[in-house]
């Protein structure tokens, strides 16, 4: 656009249509300046808003772009959820079909694989949703799917679970021989017992829910929601023991003689007869001492139930159970001076353990 001739028509324009105010040619030249000026800052003016305009539409585009890989990222129909694994007590077994290798610490599970426990052996998983499990000794636990629908399979053992809140479109099952679990974010502890009794109607699939609400589907029964402090079958004790599988295999994790054990019971605590199975005594008392600490934390007993985590870290340092029951002594005492104390021990015994920040931010503080 040629600004001075604009300006001269403006000029031009004024003088036609206020021919009582003469101008002056020095008024006239400065009256065409002043016109041109404006025009030519109105230009700009347009110029920075079409160029802010367009930053803006970019920045616009930027956003969304970020929005969208950030929601795709995220989303649990394309991501898949990592699992890492350790072993504890004697070491476990990673398998896939009949091909089994030893499970080395902070390995990574996949869908369709499987982890072997032996007696005295055991294992963690923790998933990248913030979720911990712990396997005890004889366990066979598979990994079916690991998506938006975290599926999963108990065939045999036991395994106790905290399951951490889940999104609308997440689930979290584990599937036994006769039963269906799925919870949308809990505690609970589920077992496969060899033989059904008759206060379960026969189903080998024991479950005790400590928080939260599960939910059991089995066949001639229906769906079942189990809430905190409840059992599943009703009526059952919960006490049973799993039993040694009647054929167990040499698991591959075991490659060396197991060190002679420590008597850790304290005094005036019966001995166990020469012979005699170590399931008498010590998955059953394992379970028993972690599920009186979590009955009496929940009764606001807790003295009890540190009493009764510390007796289970004593009596069973390797056990599967053992660091689950030091983090919850840990939380129990937070808020007391023994807190940091309790947060270093942690620490001290398990510097790559599921609870690690937690403990660490417990120490930090004042």
């Amino acid at each position: 656009m040629n600004t001075p001739r604009y300006a001269a028509a403006a000029a031009q324009l004024l003088r036609r249509y206020l021919p009582g105010a003469p101008v002056a040619s020095g008024d006239e030249a400065r009256g065409i300046a002043t016109i041109e000026h404006a025009m030519q800052a109105r230009t700009r003016q347009r110029r920075l808003m079409a160029i802010g305009a367009s930053l803006a539409a970019a920045a616009a585009v930027l956003i969304v772009g970020t929005q969208l890989d950030q929601w795709r990222q995220s989303s649990p129909s394309s991501g898949v959820i990592a699992i890492k694994v350790t072993p504890s007590g004697h070491g476990a077994a990673l398998a896939r079909n009949e091909e089994e290798a030893p499970l080395k610490a902070h390995s990574s599970i996949e869908s369709g694989q499987r982890i072997e426990t032996p007696a005295d052996g055991g294992a963690s998983l923790q998933l990248s949703t913030g979720t911990s499990m712990t396997l005890a000794g004889r366990t066979s636990f598979r990994v079916d799917s690991q998506g938006a629908t975290q599926r999963f399979t108990l065939q045999r053992g036991e395994l106790l679970a905290r399951v951490a809140k889940l999104t609308t479109t997440q689930r979290f099952i584990v599937d036994t021989p006769d039963a269906e679990v799925e919870v949308r974010g809990t505690r609970f502890r589920l077992r496969v017992i060899e033989h059904g009794e008759s206060c379960g109607a026969g189903t080998r699939t024991r479950l005790d829910v400590s928080e939260g609400v599960v939910e059991v589907r089995a066949p001639n029964q229906g769906a079942t929601s189990v809430k905190a402090g409840e059992a599943w079958p009703a009526g059952c004790s919960g006490t049973e023991d799993v039993p040694q599988d009647p054929t167990p295999r040499q698991s591959a994790a075991r490659t060396t003689a197991p060190a002679p054990k420590r008597d850790l019971r304290p005094a005036g605590r019966a001995a166990v007869p020469d012979g005699e199975p170590e399931r008498s005594s010590g998955l059953t008392a394992q379970n028993d001492l972690f599920a009186e600490g979590v009955a009496r934390g929940r009764r606001g007993d807790t003295r009890g139930a540190v009493r009764a985590y510390q007796e289970l870290i004593d009596r069973f340092p390797s056990s599967a159970l053992a660091e689950n029951a030091m983090v919850e002594r840990m939380r129990l005492l937070a808020q007391t001076p023994s807190g940091a104390l309790e947060a270093s021990r942690y620490l001290a015994r398990y510097p790559r353990g599921f609870a690690v920040r937690e403990a660490k931010t417990l120490v930090a503080e004042p």
